[in-house]
């Protein structure tokens, strides 16, 4: 008979092979959730900003009708230092100011944010302007932000004044 004991040594942690499995799988799942990740934090990027944008014009709205005075919603080539309307109407990607009408008063100032272009449409009014009485002084106005590769969204001012928005199949270029 053999008396001699089996000692068994109790060991703590991962063998190599085992850590290299562990690691392997963990790149895989992460080279799959990355790219969802990123398209997801565009899509966030860009409702921020459109829900910003529509913020501004309800703001403006609310303002007008709060003083008794046209205010008016226009783009600005710099959101940080501009002092009047640009003159690039269609063109809001550089931010936008809101004003009072025939005033050098500017109420608040919005930049926008990188890789993303707000236009309003060929043909539109230059500006928005809000009075207290019945709305937008100015016709129906449609903008479209975009991040390219995203679906565009689309926010509409309606002659009452009243916003709203869409998220359009059209994806941006």
């Amino acid at each position: 008979m053999n008396n001699s004991k089996t000692i068994r040594l109790k060991t703590n942690g991962f063998t190599l092979v085992e850590m290299m499995i562990t690691v392997s799988i963990l790149g895989i799942l992460a080279s799959i959730a990355v790219p969802n990740m990123m398209d997801l934090l565009k899509d966030a990027k860009l409702s921020s900003q459109s829900d910003l944008l529509i913020t501004s014009l309800s703001n403006a709205r609310l303002e007008a009708i709060k003083q008794k005075k046209d205010i008016q919603f226009c783009p600005v080539s710099n959101a940080n230092t501009a002092t009047a309307c640009s003159t690039n109407a269609i063109d809001w990607s550089n931010g936008w100011i809101i004003i009072e009408s025939g005033t050098n008063t500017i109420l608040q100032r919005v930049v926008v944010q990188k890789n993303i272009t707000i236009n309003s449409g060929t043909g539109s009014p230059t500006l928005v302007t809000f009075n207290s009485t019945h709305g937008s002084a100015t016709p129906a106005i449609n903008f479209s932000a975009c991040i390219k590769d995203r679906k565009q969204q689309n926010i509409t001012v309606s002659l009452s004044g009243h916003v709203s928005k869409s998220i359009s199949s059209t994806i941006c270029s």
